[in-house]
C-alpha cells in the first residue's frame, strides 16, 4: 500500500508539473512567434523569461531552447505541405528539474526527476505581392484636401510609407514584393532614354477593338502632343515593377501633379496597366491593382456623343474582366496559382455609382472614400491584406 501510495503521489506530481511546463512552453512559443525581427538571443531571452514566470517549483536553472523554421515558396515547403501562405514555425522546448514530493528508491522514485516538453506555434507571414499603383496626375491632384494638405503630397507620403511596410514584409520572403507606378491624366507617360514621352493607350475607333487589343503596346503620340507642354504636360512617368524601393522613391520624388490643363482619363491608366502586368515575369502569387484618383473622368466625344461614361463603356466591353482573367491564367514564379485583387481609393472624392466605371470594374466593396490623409494608407493596407501575421 505504501509503495502504491508513493507511486500515485509521484505520478500526480509529474503530471501537474508537466502540464504546467507545457503551458509555459506554449505561451512562450506564441510570444516568440509574434515578435518582429527578433535576434536568436532576444527570442531565447523572451522565452526564458516567460517560462521562469510560469514555473516556480523547479530546482536550478531551466533549460530553454528556441528553434524557428520558415516555410516558403522558394524552399518548396509550401507546395509540399499544401499551405496557402508562407509561415514561420517556432518550437520552444523546456527542460526542468524538480524535487520529488516523496522518494522511494525501492520502486525507482529518486529524490529528483527531470521533465521535458515543448510547443510548436505557426505564424502565417505576408505573401510576396506585385502591386500596381495606378495614379491620377490630373491638375486637381495638386489642389488642397479639405483639411488643407495638398492631395498629391499625401499620396507621395503614403506610397513612401507603403514601401517601408513592404521592406518589413520582405524580411520573411526570399521572393520580394514588388511595386510599380502607372500614371495617367489625358495620356500615359514613359521614360525613354531619360526623357518623358507621351503615349495614347486608346487609339482605336470602338471600345470593342480597344479591349480586344488592350495587351498590345502602342506607339508614342505624335510630335504635336509631345512638344506642346502647355496643354499636354509631361510631369510624371511610369515606374516599372521593381523591388528596388529606393529607385522607386527617387523617381516618385521627381513627379508633380501641377499641370494646369491635365484632365482625367482613367482608362489610360487601366489600359497601360494591362500592358505592364501582361509583360511582367517572375510573378508573385498576389497581384494587386490599386487606383488612386480624385475626380470624375473628363467628357470625351464617342460616336458623335459627349459622354463622361467612357470608362464604363470599356468595362462593359470587358476591360477589367479581361485584365484580371489574364493575370489569373498565369502561374507564379514557383508554379503557384495567381490571386488578383483590385480596388479604387477616391482621394477626397466620392465616386458616382451610376456613371463611374470603377464600380463595375472592381466591385462596390472595393471602392473606398479617403476623406482624410491617413485613410489612404489605411485602405491601401486593407487592400493588400498584408498583416503582421496570424498565430496558430
Amino acid at each position: 500500500m505504501m509503495m502504491l501510495f508513493a507511486f500515485a503521489m509521484h505520478l500526480a506530481q509529474q503530471m501537474l508539473a508537466h502540464a504546467r511546463l507545457l503551458e509555459a512552453a506554449e505561451v512562450a512559443s506564441l510570444a516568440v512567434a509574434a515578435q518582429n525581427e527578433p535576434t536568436q538571443a532576444e527570442s531565447e531571452q523572451l522565452a526564458k523569461a516567460i517560462v521562469d514566470f510560469y514555473i516556480k517549483d523547479n530546482v536550478g536553472d531551466l533549460a530553454v531552447s528556441v528553434d524557428q523554421d520558415a516555410c516558403t515558396y522558394a524552399s518548396g515547403c509550401m507546395q509540399e505541405a499544401g499551405e496557402l501562405a508562407p509561415s514561420m514555425q517556432t518550437d520552444v522546448v523546456v527542460q526542468a528539474k524538480y524535487n520529488s514530493w516523496l522518494a522511494y528508491r525501492e520502486i525507482g522514485i529518486e529524490d529528483q526527476f527531470e521533465l521535458k516538453g515543448g510547443s510548436l506555434s505557426k505564424r502565417y507571414l505576408p505573401k510576396p505581392v506585385d502591386v500596381y499603383f495606378i495614379v491620377d496626375f490630373s491638375y486637381s491632384m495638386s489642389w488642397s484636401w479639405t483639411n488643407g494638405e495638398p492631395k498629391f503630397d499625401i499620396v507621395k507620403e503614403t506610397l513612401a510609407r507603403v514601401v517601408e511596410q513592404l521592406r518589413l514584409y520582405n524580411q520573411y520572403n526570399q521572393d520580394k514584393s514588388r511595386i510599380a507606378l502607372i500614371g495617367f491624366n489625358k495620356y500615359s507617360v514613359r521614360k525613354v532614354s531619360g526623357k518623358r514621352v507621351l503615349y495614347n493607350m486608346d487609339i482605336y475607333d470602338t471600345t470593342t477593338e480597344t479591349v480586344a487589343r488592350m495587351f498590345e503596346d502602342k506607339p508614342p503620340a505624335s510630335s504635336y502632343y509631345q512638344y506642346y507642354d502647355y496643354y499636354y504636360p509631361k510631369n510624371f512617368h511610369d515606374v516599372p515593377l521593381t523591388e528596388d524601393y529606393d529607385h522607386f522613391l527617387a523617381e516618385l520624388d521627381t513627379m508633380t501633379a501641377n499641370a494646369r490643363y491635365a484632365g482625367t482619363h482613367s482608362w489610360q491608366g487601366m489600359l497601360r496597366s494591362a500592358v505592364v502586368s501582361n509583360e511582367a515575369t517572375n510573378l508573385n502569387p498576389d497581384q494587386v491593382f490599386i487606383v488612386l484618383s480624385d475626380g470624375h473622368d473628363n467628357e470625351i466625344t464617342y460616336n458623335g456623343v459627349r459622354t463622361n461614361r467612357y470608362l464604363k463603356m470599356l468595362v462593359n466591353s470587358g476591360l477589367c474582366q479581361k485584365l484580371f482573367d489574364n493575370m489569373r491564367s498565369k502561374k507564379g514564379r514557383h508554379g503557384e496559382a495567381i490571386s488578383v485583387k483590385a480596388g479604387v481609393i477616391g482621394i477626397d472624392f466620392l465616386l458616382d455609382k451610376e456613371s463611374n466605371g470603377f464600380y463595375d470594374c472592381v466591385g462596390e466593396k472595393n471602392i473606398y472614400h479617403a476623406s482624410q490623409g491617413p485613410d489612404v494608407y489605411k485602405y491601401i493596407l486593407q487592400m493588400l491584406n498584408e498583416e503582421t501575421g496570424r498565430l496558430k
